[in-house]
């Protein structure tokens, strides 16, 4: 057999399948294809066969190369839809918490991925030309607020994008501008020194905030991970006195607590749903308990800060986080019983819906009510109805029946829902003609009244229109007023056998107490109180007990310290 002519094939391997990519007439050449085409992304595996052509037509092949690798799959940053977006028309309104909110779940994919905050993001100018230059998920963004806005404002679709893209590169250009400029460092201090440091280089307010973020976040890219930046910032946060410090402190960690699964890594593993969902409700109430794989000492960090009151926009993303888990389709138990996840449902009310309102607010009601219409199976709009009705009927206390319903009265989001909450309400209100009605379940006077009053509250805070909330309002002060009128209540306290300064102080803890509604109750109350003042030798008459002048004194420091926190303006 003669020598035959000789050819280099070199074969791709995509999608798992073998194609020819090229043939070449030397195995150098060959090999350079190769190497070129193993640099290649999506290129699983390359091979070189060699092929021997003989004169009588005949062929052989051999494979003299082949080399496999794992490929890096195309990550999927693609733009997460949302239901509603803050409509912002300043570019300061990008910076604060609702936008940056909307940003971290829009952006979730590539900021979980990278683990960073919409914070840094914003305030760091390598952090945000990489997003920017990253496919295309910015524009996509932009499309789709855009069609949000134009929908909730009938607005033209073009002018809110660029609005929204002019907004963008002013907020990239002012990162750029400030990504050179010498800024004080956090490292090795603390945030009240950093604010300190600030003040003292800029005297613009708005300035010195933008300026005491950027500088937040130079130090916190580089903190590894969402449970390493936890770690780097809470320990700074605990005894901050800089309220400006706190609230940056507070901003970084909302962005950080929507992330979708840190908040599992934070407080360990959980039974179930529920389970998880009593345990971010602890850990809001500062009394979470760590399980196997919780980061103690976050844990123990996160409760002082939440049972404080210093995180208070991250405690209401993690409200937001519950109604999420709430509405979706997970169950909240792994039991086999038919009625496993209704119990826990009951006792997850109970705990969530107390005298004192709905714990979480709207997002919380909504939640439950949504989780209720899935376990009844009734979708819609027909089946938010039946549910609410079902959760309310479920409640112990005629007071937790009615707060829940105000939580879920929300007209601009549900007008049918919110004209049947009115109707209940109305209905309600009706009825009430004694206190005993409103708190039945009160053993004391003082029990009774105070859970009136704290119920008008309620009403005045919420989101009842008019003419419905003053209704309500009016309502409970009639019954409080008739109830301290009809009962001498005032009379009884003001006691004349007992000593002058006693009367007073007694009627002065009464109106301090939480028990009087606005209106009449407290007309009548502050008119006594009044009377009390006004007296020409009251000073003297309410010490004349009282034998040493540094006791007098003391006596009369002390009534007044009670006395304001009656609320009532004494001027008039």
């Amino acid at each position: 057999m003669s020598q035959g002519r000789v050819q280099f094939e070199v074969q791709i391997c995509r999608g798992g399948k073998w194609t020819i990519s090229e043939v070449l007439p030397t195995e150098d050449g060959a090999r350079r294809k190769a190497d070129d085409l193993l640099a290649q992304k999506g290129t699983e595996g390359v091979r070189i066969v060699k092929e021997s052509l003989f004169g009588n037509d005949s062929r052989r092949d051999s494979e003299i190369f082949k080399e496999m690798k794992e490929v890096d799959k195309d990550e999927d940053f693609t733009v997460t839809p949302v239901d509603d977006a803050p409509l912002c028309e300043q570019v300061d309104d990008f910076y604060e918490a609702r936008a940056r909110t909307t940003m971290a779940r829009m952006f979730s994919k590539y900021l979980e991925k990278h683990e960073m905050t919409p914070f840094e993001m914003l305030h760091s100018h390598k952090s945000l030309k990489r997003i920017m230059n990253k496919d295309n998920i910015v524009s996509s963004a932009v499309d789709k607020i855009a069609a949000l806005h134009a929908r909730a404002t009938g607005a033209d679709t073009r002018k809110r994008k660029d609005l929204i893209f002019n907004a963008v590169d002013r907020i990239a250009a002012k990162a750029r501008d400030v990504d050179s400029k010498p800024l004080p460092e956090l490292k090795g201090g603390t945030l009240d020194q950093l604010w300190s440091q600030i003040d003292a280089k800029f005297t613009d307010e708005a300035e010195r905030k933008y300026m005491a973020s950027v500088a937040l976040a130079r130090a916190s890219v580089n903190w590894t991970g969402w449970l390493g930046k936890m770690a780097e910032l809470l320990p700074k946060a605990k005894d901050l006195k800089d309220e400006r410090a706190r609230v940056m402190v507070d901003d970084m960690m909302s962005d950080i607590l929507v992330a979708r699964t840190v908040i599992k890594d934070v407080i360990g593993v959980s039974k179930h749903m529920g389970d998880a969902v009593l345990r971010m409700l602890d850990l809001i109430e500062g009394k979470c308990a760590p399980t196997k794989f919780a980061a103690e000492d976050l844990v123990e960090l996160l409760n002082y800060m939440f049972g404080n009151q210093l995180l208070p926009r991250s405690k209401s993303v993690l409200f937001e986080r519950i109604e999420r888990d709430l509405k979706s389709p997970v169950r909240l138990t792994n039991s086999e019983e038919p009625n496993g996840d209704k119990d826990f449902f009951v006792q997850l009310l109970n705990r969530v819906v107390t005298d004192h309102g709905v714990y979480g607010g709207r997002p919380m009601a909504l939640g439950l009510t949504e989780r209720w219409a899935r376990l009844i199976n009734m979708g819609g709009a027909t089946g938010r109805k039946k549910a609410m009705e079902e959760v309310r009927d479920k409640l112990n206390s005629t007071t937790r029946k009615f707060v829940y319903l105000i939580a879920m009265f929300e007209p601009k989001e549900d007008p049918n829902l919110a004209d049947a909450i009115a109707g209940k309400l109305t209905t309600f209100v009706a009825q009430l003609d004694t206190v005993q009605k409103i708190a039945p379940e009160a053993k004391t006077q003082k029990a009774r009244l105070q859970e009136a009053a704290m119920v008008q509250k309620i009403v005045l805070q919420s989101q009842l229109i008019e003419p419905l909330k003053s209704l309500l309002a009016t309502k409970f002060d009639d019954v409080v007023s008739n109830y301290i009128i009809t009962n001498k209540v005032i009379e009884r306290i003001d006691d004349k056998a007992l000593s002058f300064r006693e009367r007073a102080s007694r009627l002065v803890a009464f109106c301090a107490g939480g028990v009087l509604t606005e209106g009449k109750a407290k007309t009548i109350a502050r008119d006594s109180v009044v009377s009390y003042l006004r007296r020409k030798d009251f000073v003297s008459e309410y010490t004349a007990d009282v034998a040493e002048p540094a006791e007098k004194e003391r006596a009369i420091r002390e009534f007044y310290a009670l006395l304001a926190k009656t609320g009532f303006d004494m001027r008039g």
